[in-house]
């Protein structure tokens, strides 16, 4: 009668989901750090959910080290699986202030942005990467969860992945430097990264600015290429960019070109990288500069990241950049 039990235990006993490992796992850690739940009991508060057609973000309310909500997303990972899967698969996080019994639906709104333009892409948001922020000033940097870290279920390691609010000019900041390193700097001065819009700067204090800018300056940018919402390139020489491409170029020939690094800007299958002692090389989809210094020293005199057109000397390029409509 082995078969008959193997049997019952299938009917009665479903495989467990993905998403079974991802609640509890988020449950026990939420629960060390929250007055609401009993010392005798199992589970954390229950959390507040934002649906969004195929994915929900979930809030739970946190108290320790600071009151917060702590966001988190269900459904970028494949939370409704049994089926084990290679590699790591994410799930994304944003702890924002305690303001009132019902959390803000802007921080869940934020975090719905960026999976669906995960889903859009098919490129996953990883440690080290940055967003923009949509209908909010400045932007995100993402770090590993301090608290959640990653779990290794039998359905396949999911990390999770926080997004740090930042200020525009602490954005800046992180890309001349090192998003790592900055997102150091924050989380210092900003407990588990609880943030949101109404926080100041932390550039703003004098001994943060000199040391971060000291950084920058001495080590140069991490940030080797940077997707562009305009790019088209041809034979002759010319690139069509737009205005916050631009901005990245001229970031790149002050902390990458000057340090003898390459970058590029990209566009689906259209790319143009600088790297130092290269030939120029072009046609319709690519275009290869030498990345030298005097082309890096050219850029930051003569560019602006405004609309208009730039005719550079120091290689074969004429720049047309065009506004972020």
């Amino acid at each position: 009668m082995s078969w008959f039990r193997e049997f019952a235990e299938r009917m009665f006993h479903a495989p467990r989901l993905g998403g079974n490992a991802i609640s509890e796992h988020i449950a026990a850690r939420t629960q060390e750090f929250s007055s609401d739940s009993s010392p005798d009991s199992n589970t954390a508060p229950e959390p507040f959910t934002f649906a969004f057609d195929e994915l929900e973000v979930r809030a739970y309310p946190v108290e320790a080290p600071v009151p917060h909500y702590l966001y988190v997303t269900f459904g970028l990972s494949r939370v409704r699986s049994s089926v084990p899967v290679a590699g790591t698969q994410t799930e994304l996080t944003m702890r924002v202030p305690h303001s009132g019994p019902v959390p803000f639906a802007w921080p869940a709104e934020q975090l719905a942005t960026m999976v669906a333009s995960v889903w859009r892409s098919g490129n996953d948001i990883a440690p080290g990467h940055h967003f923009t922020a949509k209908n909010l000033p400045g932007g995100f940097l993402f770090i590993t969860d301090p608290v959640l870290g990653h779990i290794d279920p039998p359905t396949g390691i999911v990390r999770f992945t926080q997004a740090l609010w930042v200020t525009p000019d602490e954005l800046e900041a992180a890309l001349c430097w090192d998003v790592f390193a900055f997102a150091q700097v924050i989380t210092e001065h900003l407990p588990l990264g609880v943030g949101d819009g109404e926080r100041g700067s932390v550039l703003g204090v004098p001994s943060i600015r000199k040391r971060v800018d000291a950084a920058a300056l001495r080590e140069g940018s991490s940030l080797g290429a940077v997707e562009a919402k305009i790019l088209d390139v041809d034979a002759t020489g010319r690139i069509d960019l737009d205005v916050n491409a631009a901005k990245a170029l001229i970031r790149a020939a002050r902390y990458r070109l000057r340090f003898g690094r390459r970058f590029a800007l990209v566009r689906n299958n259209v790319w143009v990288m600088l790297a130092p002692d290269v030939g120029f090389e072009a046609d319709e989809t690519h275009m290869q500069l030498d990345g030298s210094v005097d082309l890096a020293n050219e850029i930051i005199a003569t560019v602006d990241p405004l609309p208009g057109t730039y005719h550079l000397t120091a290689a074969p390029v004429t720049l047309h950049i065009v506004g972020n409509s």
